[in-house]
């Protein structure tokens, strides 16, 4: 079985076990459950809507659930809290990816980025975090480009709040 596959069929069955759950639970299908992480700073938190918020208040620029969102624990880097976020999509594209860095004066948020796989390892060294990941194709696109974007490697890099590919700063 393919990775693709294999995280497809992952997130099915998340799928069908939420439901099930709700269903059994009597909650509404619309309803999110809230995910909170504690910072040094102030809590950043996932509203019932899928709205991140930093305190209370939306963060800028405003980061909107498309299914989801995951938050990572937070890494202490000099005099800031970071945290990896996971917006959690569909089959066309099933992650994308922020830092959010928190300091005394505030939440900011680094633009999206990743390769839509939801696939990745996450590596501290130093006051630098690494998220890497395969290239993506989705279900759509043919077997082959599938197969020739799962053998790229993709290395994103947090460092000093700006996010870079290769070297070069996520735009």
């Amino acid at each position: 079985m393919t990775r693709n596959m294999h995280a497809t069929r992952k997130h099915m069955w998340k799928y069908v076990l939420g439901i099930t759950l709700l269903l059994l639970t009597g909650i509404s299908a619309l309803a999110q459950e809230t995910n909170t992480v504690s910072t040094r700073f102030g809590s950043l938190t996932v509203s019932d809507k899928g709205v991140l918020l930093f305190k209370g208040a939306p963060v800028q620029p405003k980061v909107e659930a498309n299914n989801s969102l995951d938050l990572s624990k937070p890494y202490s880097i000099g005099s800031a809290d970071v945290v990896l976020v996971t917006d959690n999509g569909g089959t066309a594209c099933p992650a994308s990816y922020y830092f959010v860095t928190i300091t005394r004066a505030g939440a900011k948020v680094s633009p999206s980025f990743g390769t839509c796989s939801d696939l990745i390892k996450i590596r501290r060294s130093g006051d630098s975090i690494s998220v890497s990941m395969p290239g993506y194709q989705g279900p759509f696109e043919s077997k082959r480009a599938q197969l020739r974007a799962a053998r790229e490697h993709h290395v994103f890099i947090y460092r000093a709040g700006r996010v870079t590919e290769n070297g070069k700063p996520i735009k």
